[in-house]
C-alpha cells in the first residue's frame, strides 16, 4: 500500500515539477518579450543571444536618422518662413496656417489681381454661382485673404525658391513618418525574436523591409 502510495506521490511530484518548469519557461518568455517590446535587444541580450545587439543598434540608428529628419524639417521651415517675410513682405506678427504657406507657393501674390489667390477665389465663385452675384459675394468674404493677410512675391523666382523649401519640409516630414514606423516595426520584431530565442520556435524569423515609397513591409516566416 505505501509503495503504491510513494510511487503516486513521486508521480504527482514530477508532473507538478514539469508543470511549474513549464510555467517557469513561459513566464521568462514573455519577460524577454516584454523587455525587447520595450527596448529592442533587451530581451535577446537578457536570454544569452547576440542577436539583441542588431536590434539594439538599428534603435540608435533608426532613432538618429529620424531626429536628422526632423531637425531638417524644422530648420527649413524656419528658413521658408525668414524667406517669406523677407521677400515676399508677409506680417512676421501674424500667426499663420499651413494652407496659407501652401498658397503662397502657388500664388505670385493674395490679392485680387493677376496671378493673386483673391484672383482665383473670384474666378471659382463666377463658375459656382454664375447667376447668383450675391453667393458669388458671399463665397469671396468666406474664401479670401484680407488685406492684413497680404503677401505679394517680388518676382516669380522668389517664389519658386521658396516653393522648393517647402517642398523639402514635406519630404523630411515623411522621411520621418517612414523612420518612425520602423521604429516601431523594430520593437515589434525584436519581441518575436526574444520569443524566437527563448522558447523552441528556433526557425521563426522576422524582419521588416521597405517599398518604393519609403513604407515599411513586415514579414513573418516560419522554416519547417
Amino acid at each position: 500500500m505505501n509503495t503504491v502510495f510513494n510511487r503516486k506521490l513521486i508521480l504527482v511530484l514530477i508532473i507538478l515539477s514539469i508543470f511549474s518548469l513549464m510555467i517557469a519557461k513561459e513566464i521568462n518568455t514573455r519577460a524577454y518579450m516584454l523587455r525587447s517590446a520595450i527596448i529592442p535587444g533587451w530581451g535577446e541580450l537578457a536570454a544569452g543571444n547576440k542577436t539583441g545587439l542588431v536590434f539594439l543598434a538599428s534603435e540608435v540608428l533608426l532613432l538618429s536618422t529620424r531626429f536628422y529628419f526632423i531637425e531638417e524639417a524644422d530648420l527649413k521651415a524656419k528658413a521658408s518662413y525668414n524667406f517669406a517675410v523677407k521677400y515676399a513682405h508677409i506680417d512676421p506678427d501674424l500667426d499663420l496656417s499651413d494652407e496659407y504657406y501652401y498658397h503662397m507657393s502657388r500664388y505670385m501674390n493674395s490679392g485680387f489681381n493677376t496671378g493673386g489667390y483673391n484672383a482665383h477665389i473670384v474666378e471659382i465663385a463666377k463658375a459656382r454661382y454664375p447667376d447668383d452675384p450675391e453667393a458669388q459675394t458671399q463665397y469671396i468674404e468666406e474664401n479670401s485673404y484680407s488685406d492684413d493677410e497680404y503677401w505679394g512675391w517680388d518676382n516669380e523666382d522668389k517664389q519658386n525658391d521658396y516653393s522648393i523649401l517647402r517642398k523639402r519640409i514635406t519630404q523630411y516630414g515623411d522621411y520621418a513618418k517612414a523612420i518612425t514606423g520602423a521604429v516601431i516595426a523594430n520593437h515589434i520584431i525584436s519581441a518575436l525574436n526574444a520569443f524566437r530565442v527563448s522558447s523552441h520556435l528556433k526557425n521563426l524569423n522576422a524582419q521588416v523591409q521597405f517599398d518604393s515609397n519609403m513604407n515599411p513591409v513586415f514579414t513573418l516566416q516560419y522554416k519547417f
